[in-house]
Parts: structure tokens; sequence; C-alpha cells
């Protein structure tokens, strides 16, 4: 994972792009793209859960990841997650792994 600085040499990027495709590696940037670069994600709406009127904890977030870019990845995809689920991974929003700590059905249908 890399903070792209705000120039760099195309020298530099066509050597560390080649280096990636020779070592089936795959290189995160985060706050600016990678001059082409052959997909983007962005997350967009964020919603935490927990709390209750005044109370409770924050123990899980909803988020919502657009995916575009070139090639394969031309159709923009959309998908809403958990971060983190009941587990402390990711699942989609509806896997059945969003009830989380002291939610109930009723949190979970408003964050909806």
């Amino acid at each position: 994972m890399v903070r792209p600085p705000e120039r760099l040499a195309p020298r530099t990027t066509a050597r560390i792009d080649a280096h990636l495709r020779r070592t089936g590696a795959v290189m995160l940037c985060h706050g600016r793209p990678w001059p082409g670069s052959a997909l983007r994600l962005d997350v967009a709406g964020r919603r935490w859960s927990g709390l209750g009127d005044g109370w409770g904890q924050l123990d899980g977030r909803q988020v919502e990841v657009r995916a575009f870019g070139r090639g394969s990845a031309a159709r923009p995809r959309t998908a809403r997650l958990w971060l983190p689920d009941a587990s402390g991974g990711v699942s989609s929003v509806g896997s059945g792994a969003a009830v989380i700590g002291t939610q109930t059905p009723t949190a979970v249908a408003a964050l909806a």
C-alpha cells in the first residue's frame, strides 16, 4: 500500500508497472489514483451501528464501496459491506452476518 506523490516521473511509473506485471503483485494506492490503474475503489456512504438512544457502543460500520475502472472493470459495481461483521471480518449487508453486538433486527433494517 502506497500513497503516490503528486508528481511521478513517467519512467518511474513504467518501471513500477512492469515490476507489478512481472511478479503478479497488486499495489493499493491511498489518496491519489495511480496513473493508468485498472481498478479504483471508492467508499461512499458510511453508517455506524451499536448506539442506542444516548447509550451504547459503536460495534459495526456499514459502507458502500464502488468499484470502477478499465477493461473488465469498465462496468461500475457497488456493494454494501459491514466493516467489521460479527466475526471481525468483512461481509455484505444482508448476508446474515449483519447483526452485530447489541443490534436488533429493527436497527439493522433501519440502517439498510
